[in-house]
Parts: structure tokens; C-alpha cells; sequence
């Protein structure tokens, strides 16, 4: 009999990819809002009793961090008390958890080098305040709770999958539209390829309780990622400037998002680093590359 996988938020961006790769090998129940609303615990620990999933991956969450610092008390439904919800029916189910953290827990890090789980790191906005505080309270309901602490992650568009606002496809329709597109230099972080958290989900299943750094490694500003994202599309040479800085903000102590994953890399889970991550996303799709922008300005 194969395992049961329960994703919750299956009809978003990482939620429908992670339900869509693990349906040949597990019975993956999906799980959309229409189909519980998490902010409800009788609701939630009816749903996971009825289900009886072996695993949660719960994906679910009000992410776009503008929508949470103008509506907080939405966040704290959503992004914590949901997840506690999941966390008290999981305990009672016997169900192991899989709670989809952020690295916007980082948000007030002005550290040089890469940011660990343990650093004590000042909480600036509402997004990462809420999933800090459903790790805490989640690993004390379920000791062996797994929290995976996400990147900005980015795919091409997938009919049939939710797309979002990633960096690549920021990138590829401003060159579309042959209009330049201007990044953070002051913004340093982790950006990783959605395929490679998915298929990573799996042997995390089996990772020890606790919290976990899940992404991809980089020690580049936003704009010299996206500058080397567009020279590896723009073969030709023929685009000029296109990625311009944007120096908002720039300073002595600029955002810094990165990730160390030396935690995660000991129990045998790694990622690419973040510009090879994008080099790796190319050669596996181009056929996504060609039409969305010519193949007279890429040849992968």
C-alpha cells in the first residue's frame, strides 16, 4: 500500500508542484482552501482523522508579505494558528508534519555571511514574526515537527501549475517587453529552483525534528544574481544593459536573507548553489526558454 501524503495549499506555486511529482509513488490527497480552512481546528482535526495521512506537507499560507503587514490578524489566522491547528491534528493522528517555513525570519539580519537556525535574528515583518511563531509552537506540540525554512523560489510557467512573481520570470518578461528591469543591490539572498525543493521533500520525511535551512546557497545581491541570470540568456551579447542597480537602500548593512545549510548538508540533502540552480533550470527546459523569449536571443 503506498504511503499517504496530505499537501495542503495544493493549488499554489510550491503546494501543486509537490502534489503533482510525488502522485506516481504516493496517494497524494490535496488540499485547497475550498477544501478546509485551516483557521478552524475542529474543522482540521476532523479532516486529518478522516484522511489519516502518514505525512503532512503543509504548504498553506498567506505569503506575499505586503498582504500580511496590511492585514496582520489574516497572517496570524493563516500563517500561525492554522499551522498550530495542523501541528494539534498531526499529534493526535499520529501524522508526521512537514511545516513550510521562510527565510523571511532573516528579514532584520545585517550579519555578514550566511544566516543559521540558531541565530537569534530581530523579527521586522508581520510574514516572518507569524512563521517564527508557529515553528516554536509547532516543535512544542510535535517534538518531531520538521520546519524547512524556504527561499524566494522561482519555476518557468507549467500549464495546469500556479505560476508567481519569481525573479526568472520578472526577468524574462522584462526582456519580452525589451524593458530593463532594475534589483536590489542591498538585497542578499538565497533564490532557489522550485524542482530542487520538491524533490528534496522526500528524503527531508525522514529528517529528525527540528528546523532546517531548505534552499539554495548564494553570497550575491539580488542584481548580480539577475546579472548573471540575463548574461546566460543573452548569448548573443546584443541586449547591452540590461539589469540596471537599484541602489535603494544601499549601504553598510544591507539585507541579508542567505541561508547556511551546513544542518541540512549533514543528514545528506543538498542544493545547488543559487546562480547554478538557474544554469540547471535552463538546460532542463528549454523548451520553456525559446518560445517565451527567441531563440535568436538564447541558445542553451
Amino acid at each position: 500500500m503506498k504511503k499517504k501524503i496530505m499537501v495542503t495549499g495544493s493549488d499554489g506555486f510550491l503546494g501543486g508542484r509537490i502534489a503533482a511529482y510525488y502522485e506516481r509513488d504516493y496517494d497524494v490527497i490535496r488540499v485547497s482552501h475550498g477544501d478546509l480552512d485551516i483557521t478552524a481546528e475542529e474543522a482540521v482535526g476532523e479532516f486529518i482523522k478522516d484522511k489519516s495521512p502518514d505525512v503532512v506537507i503543509h504548504c498553506a499560507a498567506i505569503s506575499n508579505t505586503r498582504v500580511c503587514e496590511e492585514n496582520p490578524a489574516l497572517s496570524e489566522a493563516v500563517n500561525r494558528r492554522g499551522s498550530v491547528n495542523m501541528a494539534k491534528a498531526c499529534r493526535e493522528n499520529g501524522s508526521r508534519l512537514l511545516f513550510m517555513s521562510s527565510d523571511q525570519i532573516y528579514g532584520g539580519s545585517r550579519q555578514k555571511g550566511p544566516n543559521k537556525e540558531t541565530h537569534e535574528i530581530p523579527l521586522i515583518n508581520v510574514y516572518g514574526t507569524h512563521k517564527k511563531q508557529a515553528e516554536d509552537e509547532i516543535l512544542e506540540i510535535l517534538p518531531d515537527g520538521i520546519c524547512l525554512r524556504l527561499s524566494w523560489m522561482y519555476d518557468f510557467p507549467v500549464r495546469g501549475l500556479k505560476s508567481s512573481a519569481n525573479l526568472l520570470v520578472n526577468l524574462l518578461r522584462a526582456m519580452v517587453q525589451n524593458h530593463p528591469i532594475k534589483l536590489s543591490v542591498s538585497d542578499y539572498r538565497s533564490i532557489t529552483w522550485v524542482q530542487e525543493v520538491v524533490k528534496n521533500i522526500e528524503p527531508a520525511m525522514s529528517l529528525p525534528g527540528g528546523i532546517y535551512n531548505f534552499g539554495s546557497e548564494s553570497t550575491f545581491s539580488v542584481y548580480e544574481i539577475g546579472s548573471r541570470v540575463f548574461q546566460m540568456l543573452d548569448k548573443s551579447g546584443n541586449r547591452g544593459n540590461f539589469v540596471i542597480p537599484d541602489e535603494t537602500g544601499a549601504g553598510k548593512n544591507p539585507r541579508n536573507l542567505t541561508m547556511d545549510m551546513g544542518k541540512l548538508k549533514a543528514h545528506g540533502i543538498g542544493f545547488s548553489e543559487t546562480v547554478e540552480g538557474f544554469s540547471k533550470c535552463f538546460d532542463a527546459s528549454p523548451e520553456y526558454v525559446h518560445p517565451l523569449i527567441g531563440e535568436s536571443i538564447v541558445e542553451l
